[in-house]
């Protein structure tokens, strides 16, 4: 009973870490539909169907969800009818020109509100996680945008903790589970009116809902035969969905056994021990010397049962810590790489906001813009939020000034690239300035931006045939200091000058980066009270230059 009670304890603990992943995995991609239901481009193709219009956004949403990594994104006219989706060009597999006017999201989308639904797919015949938005024009839904998200690496996630995990809907069916053999089973036999409205449905197609057999007991249920021990959570908000955690049995069985079986050798020599007490006159007078031989020998012989036993517990008890301790990891590890893969998310809704942001503002649009603005303000507090909860595995900025010496916080930047710097014949050109040169800022952040600097300019001479990196500091006339780093690269494109602070945005090759380093680096510049800008130098290459406050300045 307390393995069992033990066990309990632990699932409840990990049905927590597993309903978070959950949630964040529904969370993290919301606000995509919601964006696009404010873009123009959408709006004029629902207002004005055109083919040549349809194509191109098909190409859009094509590069947007290759970033967000869903199943696919796609725009319903008011008849249900696909007119753009991003997989457009996977032949029959594509969802343009199929028609989904009688699923509950595009229903509920067309009637004004979000719509959220799992179902199988009626083209793809994979299951996924559906979110629609209406399209609003004035007073008028004009028609809806759907995202459909796929939750197999959300599956493939809950596999490493050794449980067995599952989400069952309002009638008790499986349909999100880590145990492939489970999926679309209930957990009690449907009723002949279930069975027909799900059949009716066609929410999970073709498939034949049968029960998975799950027996409950006093402290275990059964399922095939198997003992667990089950913990339960309804998933608020998530129309009638529950969240299971079966945790097998066996290894708290043999962990049972193996103490009552020590407790009884335990007891065993205790009551012999009692018995020779007793009868110890007698058994003197009758066979003295034979009997405390057997005594002795019966004696040792327990007493080398109990050592075993201890041993085998000692061990038992180090292979359930080594269990319980990679079970720990790996639902950590899983829900810091659902929060860190979940920040992509907003970044792509800022980007597609910005992009709305500058149409709007071409269009006179200043209302909308500043909807745009209050979105992205939003979005920010929701990053900063989860970027918060991984505080623990990463050094926490102060946030408050101080005076960091320039030398000291360009040379510690440089020493972390120097092996680089060696390995691809990099000239550095640096006369470190007066040791008491300071500005106000934070050294961390300060080398952030410098590494992030010299790193792009190694990468833009990377086929150069002479490499030198500049680095100069100088005093400007409004008591500040410019940090100036250049490279002997081709320079910056006229066609990129205007971008390169920008999100998403990289002149590298494809899967060399995502386009952020500048951008956030520029955004801490303007934090310390600075700024960066970027230039071509006179005699070739690109220059970067970093202005911050001078600390001895009034």
């Amino acid at each position: 009973n307390h393995a069992y009670e033990r066990l309990a304890a632990q699932s409840r603990d990990r049905l927590t870490l597993y309903g978070m992943a959950l949630r964040s995995e529904m969370e993290r991609s919301r606000n995509i539909p919601l964006v696009l239901s404010s873009d123009p481009q959408v709006a004029e193709l629902l207002l004005h169907p055109d083919e040549a219009a349809a194509a191109a956004l098909s190409r859009r949403l094509q590069s947007l969800n290759a970033v967000l990594g869903a199943s696919a994104v796609y725009v319903l006219g008011r008849d249900g009818t696909t007119l753009s989706a991003s997989n457009w060009a996977e032949g029959a597999g594509s969802f343009v020109g199929q028609r989904f006017d009688f699923r509950p999201y595009f229903i509920s989308a067309m009637a004004g509100r979000p719509g959220r639904y799992f179902a199988l797919g009626t083209t793809s015949h994979l299951p996924g996680y559906y979110l629609a938005t209406p399209v609003w024009r004035d007073d008028d839904i004009v028609g809806a945008v759907v995202l459909k998200m796929s939750m197999e690496e959300l599956e493939h996630g809950w596999s490493g903790g050794g449980e067995r995990v599952f989400v069952t809907d309002s009638h008790g069916i499986v349909f999100i589970t880590n145990t492939p053999g489970w999926r679309f089973r209930s957990l009690a036999p449907l009723d002949p009116d279930e069975a027909a409205a799900v059949r009716d449905s066609r929410q999970y197609g073709d498939q034949t809902v049968s029960p998975l057999g799950l027996v409950a007991g006093e402290r275990l249920v059964t399922v095939g035969g198997t003992g667990y021990v089950m913990a339960s959570q309804p998933l608020d908000d998530s129309e009638g969905w529950t969240l299971h955690v079966l945790a097998g049995v066996n290894e708290a069985q043999a962990r049972a056994r193996d103490l009552g079986l020590l407790a009884v050798a335990g007891i065993g020599l205790t009551a012999f021990g009692l018995y020779f007490i007793v009868h110890r006159g007698r058994m003197q007078r009758l066979h003295t010397r034979d009997l405390e031989r057997r005594v002795a020998e019966r004696t040792a012989a327990l007493q080398d049962e109990i050592v075993e036993r201890q041993r085998a517990e000692v061990e038992l008890k180090a292979k359930q810590d080594e269990l319980v301790q990679a079970a720990k990891l790996a639902a950590l590890g899983q829900m810091s790489a659902g929060m860190a893969h979940e920040i992509n998310q907003p970044l792509t809704a800022l980007r597609a906001y910005a992009d709305n942001a500058v149409t709007l503002l071409g269009l006179g649009r200043a209302e909308l813009v500043r909807d745009n603005l209050g979105e992205i303000v939003d979005l920010t507090d929701r990053m900063a939020r989860i970027t918060g909860q991984l505080k623990m595995f990463a050094r926490k900025s102060s946030g408050r000034a101080e005076q960091v010496s320039v030398c000291d916080a360009v040379e510690g930047a440089l020493a972390l690239l120097a092996g680089r710097m060696r390995a691809e014949d990099v000239q550095l050109d640096w006369t470190p300035p007066a040791a008491s040169l300071r500005v106000w800022g934070e050294e961390v952040r300060v080398q952030q931006v410098l590494i992030n600097l010299f790193r792009n300019a190694l990468d833009a001479m990377r086929d150069s045939a002479a490499r030198r990196l500049t680095v100069a500091v100088e005093t400007t006339a409004g008591d500040g200091v410019a940090l100036c780093v250049r490279d002997s690269g081709p320079g910056i494109a006229a066609e990129a000058s205007g971008q390169l602070f920008d999100p998403f945005f990289t002149t590298k090759p494809a899967g060399e980066g995502l386009g952020l380093g500048l951008s956030i680096s520029e955004g801490i510049a303007r934090a310390m009270g600075g700024q960066l800008t970027a230039a071509n130098a006179p005699d070739g290459g690109a220059a970067f230059t970093l202005t911050l406050r001078r600390a001895d300045a009034a």
